[in-house]
This record gives C-alpha cells, structure tokens and sequence, in this order.
C-alpha cells in the first residue's frame, strides 16, 4: 500500500498483467478499477507519480489515462497539483440520466424492432439468468461488484440486437458515469426495487417487440433512478445545503 496526496493506494490486482497490456491501458485499467470498484472517492486527490510507483511505471502512460479518465467525466486535472476525483453536482447527474435515458430508450426501441424470434429467445433467457439471484456472492462489495457486471452484460446484450455500431462507442461513458455514481450514492447496498422492475418492462417490451414500449420504459426508470441518486449524492456531499 503506498500513499498517494491524500489517499491510500492499493496494489494492482495481478488480473491486471494478464496478456501484457500496453502500459497507459495498465494506468487506465487501474484507475477505473477504483473509481468504479471502490478506493477513490469524490474529493480524493492523486498524482501521477503515486500511480506510477503503485504500478512500477513512468509518467507518461499514467498521466495519458488521467486524460482518458477526464475526458470521461471521472476525474478533473488540478493545475500544479495532480488530479482530483470529481464531485458529483446533484442538477448535473439528473441531466446525466435524462440524457442516458433518451439514449437507451432508442436502443431499446431499436433492439425490439430489429431482433429475429431467435434473437429474442435468447435475449430473454440471457436476462433471465441474468436477474437471477443464483451465484450472487454473500459479501456486500463482492456482491455490489457482481450486480455491476450483470447490468452491464444486460446493456451489451442490448445493443447487440439494435446492430447500431456507434451506440456501444456512445453509451461506454454513460455506464461507467452510471456506476461511478451509483456506487458513490448507495456505497455497497442494492438498488432499490424500482430498478429491478425497470428491467424486467423493457426486457419484456424488446422480446415481445413493442419498440415504443421498450423506448418509454428504458428512459422511465433511468430518470427516476437519476433522481433518486440526485438526492442520495445531495445528502451526502452536500449536507450543508439541507
């Protein structure tokens, strides 16, 4: 463990060496690893030389995935400093999901216009197994990590029956924001019920084909869930404004 401008950063996981990543790919890879995981925090400060020593590398590849992760909307450079993790503005993240929700809701439409009956049967058993509470771990951060996942294979599953190749480019950023905030909001509780749910509609919309339905239940609960981490990050990193 070694210390970084105002953090504790852990050693990388050995997964990350698999395969010999380029070296800014190894940076990238790390750095989202805590942002999204858990170990860097809205607020947090670092420098590229407490990554690099973290990792036994230079610089230059660690300050080229700050840039990747700025660009994102994950971190934001401090002049002189390092970089800081960003603090979520409330009003932002309800804009945040309004846009995700519009975005999704036309690849949920485009999925349920385009799949074959073929497409849709496996989607439906896919998202099954996927909403399963089969093979979720005990521990709440193991567990947090795995629903992660999960949802995320269920977007790709998505998109992969929209056949719109730029969509996976566009919606990368908004998953990833997603999770940051998410896991920032709800630490390592579930989602509430409500999401659960939203699933489930669009889910049934693309099988069944109904492209209007699955456009309006995608963004429904993407918005409601937007608001509701509004108000969880407004208690949190912002009480004074209560």
């Amino acid at each position: 463990m070694r210390t970084s401008l105002n953090v504790v950063l852990p050693d990388a996981p050995e997964a990350l060496w698999r395969g010999t990543p380029r070296l800014h790919d190894l940076a990238y890879a790390y750095l989202k690893g805590l942002l999204l995981g858990g170990g860097l925090d809205p607020g947090d400060q670092i420098s590229s030389e407490a990554v690099g020593r973290v990792l036994s590398i230079s610089r230059a590849p660690v300050t080229d995935a700050i840039r990747r992760l700025t660009v994102e909307g994950l971190l934001e450079i401090l002049p002189q400093v390092g970089c800081r993790v960003v603090r979520p503005v409330p009003a932002e993240v309800k804009d945040l999901y309004e846009i995700f929700g519009a975005t999704e809701g036309v690849i949920a439409r485009l999925a349920a216009e385009r799949r074959s009956a073929a497409d849709a049967a496996h989607f439906e058993r896919r998202c099954a197994a996927l909403a399963s509470p089969d093979g979720l771990p005990d521990g709440p951060a193991a567990r947090f990590m795995e629903l992660r996942q999960r949802n995320r294979r269920r977007y790709e599953l998505l998109h992969d029956l929209a056949r719109s190749r730029p969509s996976i480019g566009i919606a990368e950023s908004f998953w990833d924001q997603s999770d940051f905030l998410i896991r920032v909001a709800f630490g390592h509780r579930d989602l509430p019920p409500f999401v659960k749910a939203g699933h489930a509609a669009f889910v049934a919309a693309v099988v069944a084909g109904d492209g209007a339905t699955a456009e309006r239940e995608t963004r429904s609960y993407l918005v409601r869930l937007g608001r509701h981490v509004a108000e969880l990050l407004e208690r949190r990193l912002h009480p004074d404004s209560l």
